[in-house]
């Protein structure tokens, strides 16, 4: 499963729903999550964790994500969505 995930406020109910084989998208204002002094960072750490480039640039934190967050372009955000047969986005 793909998840999508807009905003932070989403992250406990897809936390609810994971899975080890799962990969989490994180876009829109999700994004700020990536930033480990973030207070919600260490419940998605050591998750399959993705984000998107522009919207981590159109937030200016693009120098502040985490090593262990993927990084990745639209076109990555297709690769994600055909490696995982099923998406679900979280508002």
């Amino acid at each position: 499963m793909l998840h999508i995930i807009k905003s932070i406020s989403a992250l406990d109910d897809m936390l609810a729903l994971y899975a080890a084989e799962d990969d989490v998208l994180l876009v829109e204002d999700a994004v700020y999550v990536v930033n480990p002094q973030h207070q919600a960072f260490n419940r998605v750490k050591g998750l399959s964790l993705f984000a998107l480039q522009s919207d981590l640039e159109a937030r200016g934190i693009a120098n502040r994500v985490s090593p262990s967050v993927s990084v990745v372009s639209y076109a990555g955000f297709v690769d994600l969505t055909a490696k995982q047969h099923n998406s679900l986005t979280w508002d």
